[in-house]
């Protein structure tokens, strides 16, 4: 599993989705990934409290934290549409800046990622070489011993 950007911006006024709409099955990880000079701000005692008003229908909120210089806001899909996500945190997310964390003061970018499934890379020789071993199983277990 990989994380894969699906909008970006230097706020969340200027939040804009770089792929196209896709729903979000369930289960589906969801990150709003915040550079700021204060992730120990995310860390705070309630911060959870103070983000959970703000998160759209379809999606639960899993986790606040901040590390590295950024402040990570985790939530996780019950299905949802991406678009209608990504429009409703530019619209309601802005509250949070006047809910007391002061957001815009202490993020320099922010982006919105999801956990997608990578395609497993098998070498075609890999496959060949497997599918001549079933083969060759499949042949030696027919012959009868004489």
């Amino acid at each position: 599993m990989g994380w894969k950007t699906v909008a970006e911006g230097t706020s969340i006024s200027n939040l804009e989705q770089t792929i196209a709409d896709m729903e979000l099955r369930k289960g589906t990880r969801i990150r709003v990934v915040m550079d700021t000079w204060a992730p120990w701000v995310f860390d705070v005692a309630g911060a959870e409290l103070v983000f959970r008003p703000f998160v759209p229908d379809g999606l639960d909120l899993v986790d606040v934290w901040g590390e590295s210089g950024q402040g990570i806001v985790e939530m996780e899909a019950d299905p949802a549409w991406l678009a209608a996500v990504i429009v409703f945190i530019k619209a309601h997310w802005l509250a949070i800046t006047l809910a007391g964390l002061a957001l815009a003061t202490i993020i320099s970018s922010i982006s919105i990622i999801i956990k997608v499934p990578t395609v497993a890379q098998i070498p075609i020789w890999l496959l060949i070489g497997a599918a001549a071993g079933i083969v060759g199983l499949v042949i030696l277990s027919r012959r009868v011993p004489t």
